[in-house]
């Protein structure tokens, strides 16, 4: 059977099956979240020291990764149309709305004293926004996928509008909260303690949204595509995120640190795959391009073999016009002329009838051996008929008459040497290499070919009504 064309859609994450190898890759990843977690948890709640500068890069590097994965989902989903990808799309600029709001309220960032925005409780609040709002996105994924795996929409730009609008709307009310009504919220920070986090029953939702997401996630979708098994993974880091971060229970303590570790690894885990899955369809496509320039060249190659006389080697018909076009047309300095010499050869019915076929045959090959050893390496020679040749050749237009005429004589006298009473008669034609038409030369050399032949036979004649005056 056929292996399916490949495309680079079909090699989205998204779409792409995941290899036995990926699985096995996202399973140690995971295992080694788990186990880094669980050995550390003890540990959790052991003060670390205080790193002024650990917060604005984790936050920037956080928002960076949220907004790039966004961006790349939502070129994918205008390429497939797919409405589950929508999901995740706005699950993850949610989080990166989440993540500058979370930034601009970190206490003393900005402002020597406070935050540009909110109070004591913004930051707590928003960090349980931000991982219910990924959470939700992908459970809004995983029930997609579900129960209407295939459906798509005919307008994606109109419905990512809608769902941008409604995320824009999600932002606005999530700031609204930790500012507006943010002395109505529940206390969680309690001066950089957060153990209300636990107590309180955010923590343990925010848990139990989690692990929904993570099994709705392996029952719709089995882990099938590459896309789903990364979601899982992030999944994972999430709630060790969360449960490390509550036992840790306060700012910079051990479990924080780890905890905001496994979320920038549950942010960038999507990029790094896209961005790997996006240099693979490079290659991919590279190479594909190089393959289709080594068949189109093999492919030319073949088809000028199909145009060569089987018999003499030399171009047919087709092919000779289609060299000699491009022998006129190349940038030559000075004003340079073309000369088509029409060889038509004398006694070849004679040789056929009274020495054979298979002796005519080889006075054809012997007669093109002729040409070409007349002719410069930048002259084109073909076999237009049983026993019609033709030449093509460009010197300048003052010296043009006397090279087509010296390259005729040559001609004529290396036929004759052949043997067997054989002989040519040629037709010159001359024309300016700006305007040389090609059927008009050929008339203009048959012409004179014939004329050539009314002298005597075994001679050239150029053609009376040439550009020759215009040259001159």
């Amino acid at each position: 059977m056929s292996k399916p064309a490949w495309h680079p859609i079909s090699a989205s994450p998204a779409t792409r099956q995941a290899s036995s190898r990926q699985r096995r890759h996202a399973l140690w990843v995971c295992v080694g979240i788990v186990l880094g977690t669980l050995l550390l948890l003890p540990a959790a709640a052991v003060m670390g020291p205080r790193v002024p500068a650990f917060l604005p890069s984790y936050q920037t590097a956080t928002v960076v990764a949220y907004v790039i994965i966004t961006y790349l989902i939502f070129a994918h989903y205008r390429a497939t149309r797919a409405l589950d990808l929508l999901y995740i799309g706005a699950a993850c600029f949610y989080c990166a709305g989440i993540f500058l709001l979370q930034f601009l309220a970190l206490p003393d960032m900005f402002l020597p004293q406070g935050a540009l925005l909110g109070g004591p409780q913004t930051t707590i609040w928003l960090w349980f926004f931000w991982h219910a709002g990924l959470a939700l996105g992908i459970l809004a994924y995983a029930a997609s996928r579900w129960w209407s795996p295939a459906l798509a929409h005919y307008h994606p730009g109109r419905m990512a509008q809608w769902l941008m609008a409604a995320v824009a709307v999600a932002l606005v009310a999530s700031l609204a909260l930790v500012t507006a009504f943010h002395e109505q919220l529940p206390v969680l920070d309690n001066n950089g303690n957060f153990h209300r986090v636990l107590t309180s029953g955010v923590g343990p939702l925010l848990q139990a949204l989690t692990a929904a997401a993570l099994l709705l996630l392996w029952q719709a979708t089995r882990f099938r595509a590459v896309l789903h098994v990364w979601l899982g993974v992030a999944l994972v880091a999430l709630l060790c995120d969360n449960a490390i971060t509550m036992a840790g229970g306060s700012q910079f303590s051990v479990g924080w640190y780890v905890g905001r570790c496994n979320a920038l690894v549950s942010a960038t885990l999507l990029l790094l795959i896209y961005l790997r899955e996006m240099n693979q369809v490079y290659l991919k496509t590279v190479h594909d391009a190089r393959l289709l320039a080594l068949n189109n060249a093999m492919l030319e190659v073949r088809m000028d073999q199909v145009r060569l006389d089987d018999l003499t080697g030399l171009p047919s018909r087709s092919l000779f016009l289609e060299l000699a076009e491009t022998l006129r047309s190349r940038d030559l300095p000075g004003r340079h002329a073309v000369a088509l010499l029409f060889i038509d050869l004398d006694g070849f019915k004679r040789i056929n009838d009274d020495l054979g076929h298979d002796r005519g045959d080889t006075v054809l090959v012997e007669v093109a051996a002729a040409l070409r050893s007349v002719l410069r390496d930048s002259d084109i020679a073909g076999r237009v008929g049983g026993d019609e040749f033709v030449v093509c050749l460009v010197a300048p237009a003052a010296a043009i008459k006397a090279t087509a005429t010296a390259v005729a004589g040559r001609i004529v006298s290396r036929v004759a040497a052949i043997g067997d009473g054989i002989g040519c008669s040629i037709g010159i034609a001359l024309c300016q290499a700006e305007n040389m038409e090609w059927d008009s030369a050929m008339r203009q050399a048959d012409e004179a070919m014939y004329q050539a032949k009314r002298q005597g036979k075994s001679r050239f004649t150029v053609y009376g009504h040439t550009l020759l005056d215009e040259m001159a």
